[in-house]
């Protein structure tokens, strides 16, 4: 069993792509996931536990504003180097997919809603692997 995890970003006019990417993270190694984020969070939160408080927020970690305003860049950058590196290193599969709105609105006459597509497309991403792997999935998100 997979734990298939997927997240998007708000798209507008001066966030022209519609993104949305998951994880899929075995289940022998989603307890060691958990620990590594609660790890993790408690490096740069002093805190463990999942509360508002202390969520990771890609977009305020990069810009430092929310809950990581005013910590160092080096501190939010190590944030993001940690999570890479428990998945590059445990060979987490990553997928991917990108949304160019405006062109994809200019393409077709009726276009269907950019979440709708990326939503289509991550879970055909997620199937894909998964009968390669010839596993199941469970697919949340955010």
């Amino acid at each position: 069993m997979h734990l298939c995890y997927f997240d998007e970003n708000k798209h507008g006019p001066g966030n022209p792509h519609f993104f949305i990417g998951g994880l899929l993270i075995p289940d022998q190694k989603a307890i060691d996931f958990e620990n590594t984020l609660g790890q993790i969070a408690f490096n740069f939160f002093g805190a463990r536990s999942l509360t508002q408080a202390n969520e990771f927020h890609g977009k305020e970690l990069f810009h430092g504003k929310g809950n990581a305003k005013g910590r160092k860049l080096e501190d939010r950058i190590r944030v993001f180097q940690d999570v890479a590196t428990f998945v590059t290193d445990n060979q987490i599969p990553v997928r991917m997919i990108c949304i160019n709105v405006e062109r994809h609105e200019q393409k077709y006459k009726y276009p269907t809603p950019p979440y709708r597509l990326g939503l289509m497309l991550i879970l055909e991403r997620f199937a894909e692997y998964l009968d390669g792997a010839k596993d199941l999935g469970l697919v949340f998100g955010d």
